[in-house]
């Protein structure tokens, strides 16, 4: 079943829209596994019940799906004041809890997404693995936030404006929003998320995928990877998201 609708958010000060996708016998057994799917940079909350065949999916899991969102945000805290990461990561997840028959435990949660989303997903894991054990990224962009904000320093120009409200004018972050900085930073007393990589052998982002695969080698974190045929589109990350789906114990 899908239903679609918002909810109000003290973070954002805001209606922000939110999709939820339940297994047909929702209801019937005590907690379900949760899985939150980020949308893209140009998608929303609609996009996978729209684009994939995640209800179909869903149809005889025993997971509920959440699909929140977040506009253009890159899942990141703004630098003028829209908190979005901390809104997915602290106050969604309170959320869902008190409304939703959903699992607390780790272990039976999960963070999806493609693209912008695949970002925000390992963004999650790797900066609170205490709540997420499980994280699929499909084709995720960007991996390398601090270098791609680099370049639009040096460039003085980006082709996202956007990136100015997120990040200020002189485009600056810090590791907490930068992918390999965290995974570098990542406590080895803190429980490992299971990550997950899917990228398409035409994706525009292939060649970051593979440097980040290294990344992860190189740390002793483990991950798996894989790519697959096609490119950066719905095609791609519905076959990854199937897989995720019936792999996900």
């Amino acid at each position: 079943m899908v239903l679609r609708g918002s909810v109000y958010s003290n973070t954002l000060n805001m209606e922000t829209g939110l999709s939820v996708i339940t297994p047909n016998d929702y209801g019937q057994t005590n907690r379900y596994r949760v899985c939150y799917v980020l949308h893209g940079l140009c998608g929303g909350n609609g996009d996978y019940s729209n684009y994939t065949m995640l209800p179909y999916f869903a149809y005889d899991k025993d997971i509920l799906f959440l699909c929140p969102e977040v506009q253009r945000s890159f899942y990141t805290d703004t630098d003028y004041g829209m908190a979005y990461f901390s809104f997915i990561t602290e106050e969604l997840p309170h959320l869902a809890k008190l409304v939703f028959n959903i699992s607390a435990k780790r272990e039976e949660t999960a963070v999806v997404g493609g693209s912008m989303g695949g970002y925000g997903a390992l963004k999650c894991a790797l900066t609170h693995p205490e709540i997420f054990g499980a994280c699929a990224a499909f084709a995720p962009a960007p991996l390398y936030l601090n270098e791609w904000l680099q370049k639009g320093r040096e460039s003085g120009e980006t082709e996202f404006p956007d990136l100015y409200g997120i990040f200020g004018k002189q485009l600056l972050s810090s590791d907490k929003d930068d992918l390999p900085s965290l995974l570098r930073a990542f406590s080895p007393d803190a429980p490992k998320p299971v990550l997950s990589i899917t990228v398409g052998k035409d994706d525009p982002f292939l060649a970051d995928c593979r440097r980040f695969r290294q990344e992860l080698q190189s740390l002793a974190f483990p991950a798996s990877y894989q790519e697959i045929d096609g490119g950066h589109d719905f095609y791609s990350f519905n076959a990854a998201l199937r897989q995720f789906i019936e792999e996900w114990k």
